[in-house]
């Protein structure tokens, strides 16, 4: 559908997807830390002093992963950008309700695009890349590790992708209530269920 194969000595490029890497997190306020002269213990970043031994990085494996960085970057640079996909959950049997699903979540989830499986991948699971899960691994360890790579986006599915990554980094946040009058206010509020601090020109 929308994958391609790609020959095990391809450079890695933005679209690959792998398997098994992991999303590398740390709790800040629950860091583990070794002592040699203690055990583990938790502790806040704020509390770590030099003489304080190793800390214990977490992960977790995913399934699977999609390439971010550009085609230059993954050529270069020491990092190379990854991004989460995650499975999608539905209780959906019609081909209909998951048409419906389908569109809107492509349409209106700015950071998510939706993915189909296709078993000549191994992919037997409708997924979905969600954008604001990015993690990063060092190019030298992906290029050693292209066997987990098991397909690349093809070209129509690429274009969607990149139009979904920019317009993710470069939505501009801003306050949606802010050109309303008094009345188209009080209308909004009514709608949200909330109060919001108003506009002097909304009071």
């Amino acid at each position: 559908m929308i994958y391609q194969s790609v020959p095990l000595e391809d450079d890695i490029r933005q679209g690959d997807i792998f398997i098994n890497l992991p999303f590398i997190y740390a709790n800040l306020e629950e860091l583990n830390v070794y002592n040699t002269e203690t055990t583990f213990r938790q502790i806040s970043i704020d509390q770590i002093e030099e003489k304080e031994g190793s800390i214990l990085t977490l992960f977790e494996k995913m399934d699977f992963s999609i390439v971010l960085s550009q085609d230059c970057d993954c050529l270069r640079s020491p990092f190379i950008s990854l991004i989460v996909i995650t499975e999608w959950e539905r209780n959906i049997r019609s081909h209909k309700s998951w048409m419906n699903e389908i569109i809107k979540l492509n349409d209106d989830s700015p950071y998510r695009m939706y993915l189909p499986p296709e078993e000549d991948f191994n992919i037997i699971k409708r997924m979905f890349i969600d954008f604001s899960l990015i993690f990063y691994a060092r190019r030298e360890n992906l290029e050693n590790l292209r066997t987990l790579r098991i397909c690349r986006l093809n070209i129509e599915a690429m274009e969607h992708y990149r139009e979904k990554l920019a317009y993710y980094f470069h939505r501009y946040a801003y306050t949606e209530y802010y050109p309303l009058n008094r009345k188209e206010m009080d209308e909004y509020e009514k709608w949200r269920k909330k109060k919001y601090e108003r506009r002097i020109y909304q009071r």
